[in-house]
């Protein structure tokens, strides 16, 4: 796989931590918005990716609320910057895929999806769930 460089000093919060940012007042809560303040303290740039959203998006359609929480994802949104997926990606993504299914350590798509976008800008992964993306080579994944 080729080697990526970071563009500059941010991070790419995965589904989880988006989740646990909307969610009602909790112990994940308090741990995602203690993670956010500690990488604008460290100067990081938010990101997300597009993949990312469409996951909020699922959790919308299922909601109860589906209103109120529309507001709520378009409010956390505006603050970060979206990564896009490109051809460049898709070419990370489909080195990813088969370098998982060779060692007999295959993700879930979105996963390698978010996880390809994140490596082609040179970026970290913020997740709650870092054995996901355990077996991907070059990605830096913090978890909170």
């Amino acid at each position: 796989m080729a080697s990526f460089e970071p563009e500059a000093l941010m991070a790419c919060l995965d589904t989880t931590i988006l989740i646990d940012l909307v969610g009602r007042a909790s112990p994940r809560k308090r741990q995602a918005v203690r993670k956010i303040k500690q990488l604008a303290d460290e100067g990081q740039t938010l990101a997300t990716t597009r993949f990312n959203m469409a996951e909020l998006y699922v959790g919308l359609a299922r909601s109860n609320h589906p209103e109120a929480d529309d507001k709520v994802i378009a409010t956390l949104l505006r603050d970060f910057e979206i990564l896009e997926f490109t051809d460049a990606a898709a070419r990370v993504f489909g080195s990813i895929t088969g370098f998982l299914q060779q060692i007999g350590r295959p993700a879930g798509d979105m996963d390698v999806l978010i996880a390809a976008t994140v490596l082609l800008h040179g970026h970290t992964l913020v997740t709650r769930n870092a054995k996901h993306f355990q077996h991907i080579p070059q990605l830096i994944v913090e978890q909170y």
